[in-house]
């Protein structure tokens, strides 16, 4: 079952299944896992996205490249894609649960469908859709599932409250299924990345807000990401909590919460945002 597992950290004609992969990190994950040798398999709303991904995976591994169309928030339709998948491609070697939106604006004026439309996509179809394919990975003795968390699940910044939310209950879930299937040869990583240079943040916060409050050398590349997450792959590794200087402040915050919160709230102006509001 170890040796199986090692087998991971090469990706050469292992079937990778990304949801999410038509933009953003899914997308650099996908032509990543393909420029290593995978058999990838992306899945998100956008079928036009989603087909030209794939047929650049194509080119990247030399090897056959799937896409499906799957709003990840219907479970009748993730049952009927993954049992496609199952009978089209094979088993799956890793999975990756990339999808997620993010809406930043104050807690107090969220509606209940913007609300609920995040806890659907970042965090209930990531726990439905890992069940479901840790089952396969669990039957056949090993499997990597990673899942794409924050470092707002960790770290809470104003305006991000259902977002933060989301994010930290990414990092509970897989801290419990990561008990749960070791004993069976599936790794669970949980990815934590701080902000990211993808249009996620042109989608999240309209204003640019909060992509005016951070330099640029503070955003890590999508690709630089995805080389990262694939090298940790087929290891013991838990999480990647990144940039390094990000982890620091986490574990500050959890020590000097309030200090914590004065200088997030000095950092982000937030007492101007209030007073717009």
């Amino acid at each position: 079952m170890k040796k199986r597992f090692k087998q991971l950290r090469f990706l050469k004609n292992k079937v990778v299944l990304i949801t999410g992969g038509d933009s953003g990190i899914g997308k650099a994950l996908a032509l990543e896992a393909a420029r290593r040798g995978a058999i990838v398999i992306v899945v998100a709303r956008d079928k036009k996205r989603l087909e030209k991904v794939a047929n650049q995976c194509l080119i990247l591994s030399g090897r056959p490249a799937f896409s499906y169309q799957l709003d990840v928030t219907d479970p009748d339709q993730i049952d009927a894609v993954l049992s496609q998948i199952q009978h089209e491609v094979g088993g799956i070697d890793a999975l990756v649960n990339s999808a997620g939106l993010g809406d930043f604006s104050p807690a107090t004026g969220e509606s209940f469908a913007t609300l609920k439309r995040m806890t659907d996509v970042n965090l209930l179809a990531l726990m439905y859709i890992s069940r479901c394919v840790a089952r396969q990975m669990m039957d056949q003795g090993y499997g990597a599932i990673i899942n794409l968390g924050s470092m707002a699940g960790k770290i809470p910044t104003p305006n991000s409250a259902a977002y933060s939310a989301t994010k930290a209950g990414v990092n509970q879930f897989d801290n419990v299924l990561r008990m749960e299937v070791a004993d069976y040869g599936v790794q669970v990583l949980t990815v934590n990345p701080g902000p990211i240079d993808t249009p996620f943040f042109e989608k999240a916060d309209t204003q640019g807000k909060y992509r005016a409050h951070l330099p640029k050398w503070m955003f890590i590349s999508p690709d630089k990401l995805a080389e990262q997450i694939w090298d940790n792959v087929g290891y013991k590794t838990r999480e990647i909590n990144l940039p390094g200087y990000v982890t620091c402040l986490s574990w500050v915050y959890g020590i000097i919460p309030g200090l914590g919160d004065w200088a997030i709230k000095k950092f982000f102006d937030f007492q101007q945002n209030k007073k717009e509001l």
